[in-house]
C-alpha cells in the first residue's frame, strides 16, 4: 500500500510541475476573477468566453459551420414556391415532348409531300404552347391537383405524338 502512495505522490508531484510550466489560455485569470466575483455568469457570456478562447473559437466553427450550412440550404428550398416547382415539373414535359416532336419531323421527310404536310402540322399544333398551363390553372388547386392536370395534359400531348409516330411508320414511301 505504501507502494502505492508514493507511486500517486510521484504523479502528483510531476503534474504539478508540468502545469506551473505550462502557459494558461488567453483570458484564462480574467474570466477566473469574474467568476470569483459572480459576475457575468450568464448563459450569453460563456458562448462570448468560448468564442474568444481561441481554441473553443476554431471548435465552433467546425461545429456551427455545417449546422449553418444546412439551415441556409433548408431555408432557400422553403424559398422556392410552389408554382416554381410546377414550372420546373412543366419545364421537363415541354422539352421531352419537343424533342420527340423534333425526331418526328426529321422522320417525316420520308413521307409523300401530302403526308409530310399533314404530320408537320400535326406536331407543330402538339409541341407549339406559348403559355405554360401552370400558370394558367385557378389559385384554389392545391399543388398535387396542380400536378395531375399537368401531367394528363402532356401524356395526352405526348400520346397524340406517338400516334403520329404510327402514322410516319405505316405511310413511309407510300405514294398518295
Amino acid at each position: 500500500m505504501k507502494d502505492f502512495d508514493n507511486r500517486l505522490e510521484n504523479l502528483f508531484s510531476q503534474r504539478r510541475m508540468q502545469t506551473e510550466n505550462s502557459e494558461m489560455p488567453l483570458g484564462h485569470q480574467e474570466r477566473f476573477l469574474e467568476k470569483l466575483e459572480g459576475r457575468n455568469t450568464g448563459l450569453w457570456h460563456r458562448i462570448a468566453a468560448w468564442f474568444n478562447d481561441q481554441s473553443a473559437g476554431k471548435k465552433a466553427a467546425w461545429v456551427l459551420s455545417p449546422a449553418i450550412c444546412a439551415i441556409a440550404i433548408v431555408l432557400l428550398m422553403a424559398k422556392t414556391s410552389p408554382e416554381d416547382s410546377l414550372a420546373r415539373m412543366e419545364q421537363r414535359y415541354r422539352l421531352s415532348l419537343m424533342e420527340m416532336g423534333k425526331e418526328l419531323t426529321e422522320d417525316s421527310h420520308s413521307l409523300s409531300e401530302g403526308f409530310k404536310e399533314d404530320a408537320l402540322y400535326s406536331i407543330s399544333s402538339i409541341t407549339e404552347d406559348d403559355e405554360f398551363l401552370a400558370l394558367q390553372l385557378p389559385a384554389n388547386l392545391s399543388k398535387k391537383e396542380k400536378q395531375k392536370i399537368i401531367k394528363e395534359y402532356y401524356n395526352q400531348k405526348m400520346e397524340g405524338l406517338k400516334k403520329i409516330k404510327t402514322f410516319i411508320a405505316m405511310n413511309d414511301g407510300i405514294e398518295e
